[in-house]
């Protein structure tokens, strides 16, 4: 399993079930808030506000998604997409949380600056460690606000 790599299944966020007035909340903040900003003569502002409640409505709604990963020696692989370890910075394993590990990647892309890959198991967990130390450095990380926003709300 170490020499060929370590791969696995898993879901981007368990799914919540929301009720319609958590909706109905969310437009009111939204509506709300462009129409300040509309108010206040920034209509930038209440489009992007507008267009991120959508986002976060449409998301809600609808149910996790399946991602496929794979850690070998090209590199880390989320459905197809291959990092390869020339193009990652180093990794850290957070296992703050025993139930729900979670696999830190940080890349050299100001895009997408981090990799956050649930590991689901603590064997599997201590398993990516002692294989992504032959090719990345460790080193202590932590999720972004934004994903951690993200698993505030459920997303």
């Amino acid at each position: 399993m170490a020499q060929d790599g370590i791969a696995w299944i898993v879901h981007t966020h368990e799914h919540q079930d929301r009720s319609v007035d958590w909706y109905w909340t969310l437009g009111g903040l939204a509506i709300a808030g462009a129409v300040l900003s509309i108010i206040f003569s920034n209509f930038l502002l209440a489009v992007i506000i507008l267009i991120g409640a959508g986002s976060i409505g449409t998301l809600a709604a609808r149910g996790p998604r399946t991602h496929w990963v794979r850690v070998d020696g090209n590199g880390v692989t989320m459905d197809g997409t291959l990092y390869r370890h020339d193009a990652l910075h180093s990794f850290w394993v957070d296992e703050t949380d025993k139930d729900d590990p979670l696999l830190l990647v940080s890349t050299r892309s100001m895009l997408h600056p981090q990799l956050v890959v649930p590991l689901i198991e603590s064997s599997r967990a201590s398993a990516v460690r002692s294989y992504l130390k032959r090719y990345l450095e460790e080193e202590e990380q932590h999720p972004h606000l934004g994903e951690q926003v993200a698993r505030l709300i459920g997303l």
